[in-house]
């Protein structure tokens, strides 16, 4: 593919009209394209289908920071945010159900990505659902979705009762444990092969980066801030070097499960083979608390006896996880490092650590405390080349 067209963006500008024009350059001449974003905030919901096409902050010194409790970005800052959450219809979404997970944009992604050879350096892609009211969602109406007028089977009606939300813009009451579900901040089909994020930030609560089986991400340096299950699904993940937020706010069992992978062997629990598509290698990453700029933190919060961060909790038994040269603030991760809620006590075979800053005691017998920075199928743990097969570049 050609890289030839740059677009430009600035603020009161839509990323979506000049994706747009990508689209039409890409189906007429086989063109791809860099959309460059000057800082601001975008309210938009963006699908990326066109392949090859490069997302950059044009700012000089570009910036992934946040203020005012995750409120506010940097003035250098490029934000892509939306504001659609699990368990609400929203008028804006007309007569289409949200509810489920495909169904719904791989849970309400704010950006969506279709389409291979997706780029992206300094961007904030973020889903305002479970940090603040936004002013696009002050101005739309919704109602709980098990309360709404769509057409369901007794069966398939969402027995869950969500909260009314508040509708003042630039309210954090919604960071409250009551007001948190599914939200995700980009997602990723699986046709979205060899995305690469550079210093890019991911933020939200509850399922924030979401991929399926066949996408394959390397995600370079940045942030990725989430609390439950918030890096999820079947996709081949490389983090190399990133900062891990907890994004807990210290309210009474809000708890930090970070991973929870699904990809694997054939569901049997069996060693991957090696020519098979990996699950998710976290390489050389940091983790730390939510500081008051990225989230409000309760005056009593963080009281809790025992560490409420988990460096996985995965999706399914089989799904591979693995953790090398994983460092973490004081007294942060939970000794047992590993949680089987959602596989109901099964062991999860395909869970690594190496060189970790500590291996306590608590780790569950099933996960492999490795002595070399390789799998036992031989798989280096290279994030540059994390789940390539040979030749691929």
């Amino acid at each position: 593919m050609i890289l030839s067209l740059v677009l430009h963006v600035a603020p009161g500008q839509k990323i979506g009209d000049a994706l747009q024009q990508a689209r039409e350059v890409y189906d007429s001449r086989g063109e791809t394209t860099t959309i460059r974003i000057e800082p601001g905030t975008y309210q938009e919901e963006l699908t990326i289908d066109v392949p090859g096409l490069r997302l950059i902050n044009a700012s000089r010194h570009p910036s992934i920071g946040l203020r005012n409790h995750g409120v506010d970005a940097d003035p250098e800052a490029v934000r892509i945010t939306w504001y659609y959450g699990h368990g609400y219809q929203y008028r804006s979404m007309g007569p289409t159900p949200n509810y489920g997970g495909r169904r719904t944009r791989r849970w309400n992604a704010s950006v969506l990505v279709t389409a291979p050879d997706f780029y992206a350096e300094n961007i904030i892609f973020e889903n305002s659902f479970n940090l603040y009211v936004s002013s696009m969602e002050a101005q739309d109406s919704l109602v709980d979705i098990s309360q709404s007028d769509l057409e369901w089977t007794e069966k398939e009606r969402p027995k869950k009762h969500m909260p009314e939300r508040p509708k003042v813009v630039g309210s954090t009451m919604v960071q409250l444990k009551a007001y948190r579900e599914r939200a995700a901040a980009i997602s990723f089909t699986e046709e979205a092969r060899r995305a690469h994020l550079k210093n890019c930030r991911a933020v939200g609560r509850q399922d924030v980066l979401y991929g399926d089986q066949g996408a394959s991400i390397y995600w370079e340096g940045g942030m990725l801030c989430g609390a439950v299950d918030f890096i999820f699904g079947a996709m081949t993940l490389a983090v190399d070097r990133a900062t891990i937020v907890a994004n807990i706010n210290g309210e009474s069992s809000d708890r930090c499960y970070i991973a929870a992978g699904r990809s694997g062997s054939d569901g049997g629990g069996r060693q991957l083979e090696q020519s098979a598509a990996r699950g998710m290698l976290f390489y050389r990453c940091h983790i730390r608390n939510a500081d008051p700029n990225e989230l409000l933190i309760l005056p009593a919060g963080r009281q809790s006896a025992d560490p409420q961060v988990w460096l996985a909790r995965p999706w399914r038994s089989w799904g591979e996880t693995v953790w090398a040269y994983t460092t973490w603030e004081p007294g942060l991760l939970n000794p047992q490092g590993w949680h089987t809620g959602l596989t109901k006590g099964e062991p999860c075979p395909n869970s690594y650590e190496f060189h970790s800053q500590d291996h306590s005691a608590g780790r569950p017998e099933w996960v492999h405390i490795l002595v070399k920075p390789r799998l036992p199928d031989g798989t280096r743990l290279n994030p540059k080349k994390w789940g390539k097969v040979k030749g691929e570049k």
